[in-house]
């Protein structure tokens, strides 16, 4: 799942329960640290947390991220900090659309759930492409007057009447804009 913020603060907002929910299902939850910003993810919610440094370069971070999805198998919950943050180690952001296009299928082939976030306006419509036909889902998130809005533009295999209207979110329920 590819969340599309204006702050990684409202990522996290999403973050916490989808942590906590996948701890009380019994799921491992791996976080995979790389950014600057503050965690996402607090360590003690974490089951396992990675800490990668894309200053070593795509070929080293991916391969390091792919071992680390072998190792921790099926069905884990992941938690990656902001993709938009590898702009900055990566210099090119055509190199995050590889990146996403080469380890979202292999979490998909793992049945695990993944959560990650891109900054927006920070990256080209290739690049923002590129990741739409990869991913199942894509959700806008953003703020309008203190209240949070979702908006799912890409939800894959899925239906209802109402899934792609922007939705206002209240008190962890989100009810969707007539």
């Amino acid at each position: 799942m590819v969340w599309r913020v204006d702050s990684v603060d409202d990522y996290r907002a999403f973050i916490e329960p989808y942590v906590a929910a996948a701890a009380a299902a019994g799921r491992r939850v791996v976080y995979i640290r790389f950014a600057s910003h503050a965690p996402v993810v607090a360590p003690a919610a974490a089951s396992v947390v990675y800490d990668l440094d894309a200053l070593r370069g795509f070929e080293s971070f991916t391969v390091r991220l792919h071992t680390i999805i072998s190792q921790e198998g099926k069905e884990a919950f992941y938690v990656f900090d902001c993709l938009s943050d590898l702009l900055d180690a990566w210099a090119t952001d055509g190199m995050i659309a590889n990146f996403f296009r080469v380890t979202c299928p292999y979490l998909f082939k793992l049945d695990t759930v993944a959560y990650f976030a891109l900054k927006r306006g920070a990256h080209s419509f290739a690049t923002i492409d590129g990741i739409r036909t990869t991913t199942q889902l894509l959700i806008d998130l953003y703020s309008e007057g203190g209240v949070l809005y979702l908006h799912p533009l890409k939800v894959w295999q899925r239906s209802s009447p109402t899934m792609f209207l922007p939705h206002r979110t209240k008190q962890g329920s989100s009810l969707p804009l007539r």
